[in-house]
């Protein structure tokens, strides 16, 4: 399942997140998914937040996405002929990444309806218009949480998202003990 550690930050990319990683992180935040034993991975997108790098997760579509009403926690995919959705990257649960814990989704031993969905999400993602809205979500949901001010929108983000600085500090963490293993 891993393919390749190498980020490719120009275009958007579906990534996985190291076990050991999820595990340790998910110790400190319960909005963080598992792997699932890499039978359904923990799939999403990599972007640049501040100085670091943030994963920010796929999830596949569900009927309950279209009642969704628009903000900053998520980015809903579309199929722009169909109108049919599929999936949305949620901003409120991305979480900071070593970059030596992210790798390249392998695509082999996919299902075809697997890969045509992961296609059409890739596309979608990547036209410049919706690729600026998604880095512009990612940084503005961050700037809320991570500020200080405690107004009713800034609470609604904070109760919704991942608590980006502690896992920053977590991050942080990691990388240190990995260095001396």
């Amino acid at each position: 399942m891993k393919n390749s550690k190498k980020l490719k930050i120009k275009k958007l990319n579906f990534y996985i997140i190291d076990n050991d990683y999820i595990k340790f992180l998910s110790k400190f935040e319960n909005h963080i998914a598992y792997n699932k034993n890499e039978k359904r991975p923990y799939i999403g997108v990599v972007l640049v937040v501040k100085e670091h790098y943030y994963f920010a997760p796929l999830f596949s579509p569900k009927k309950k996405h279209k009642t969704y009403k628009n903000n900053l926690t998520f980015f809903k995919i579309i199929n722009e002929k169909t109108k049919n959705n599929l999936g949305i990257i949620r901003f409120s649960d991305m979480i900071p990444v070593p970059e030596d814990c992210v790798y390249l989704l392998d695509m082999n031993n996919k299902s075809y309806g697997y890969k045509r969905l992961l296609s059409e999400q890739y596309s979608y993602i990547n036209k410049p218009n919706n690729r600026q809205k998604i880095i512009e979500k990612a940084e503005k949901i961050y700037h809320i949480v991570t500020n200080n001010k405690n107004s009713k929108v800034s609470k609604f983000y904070k109760d919704l998202s991942c608590n980006f600085k502690l896992l920053e500090e977590k991050c942080l963490e990691y990388k240190i003990k990995q260095t001396k293993v």
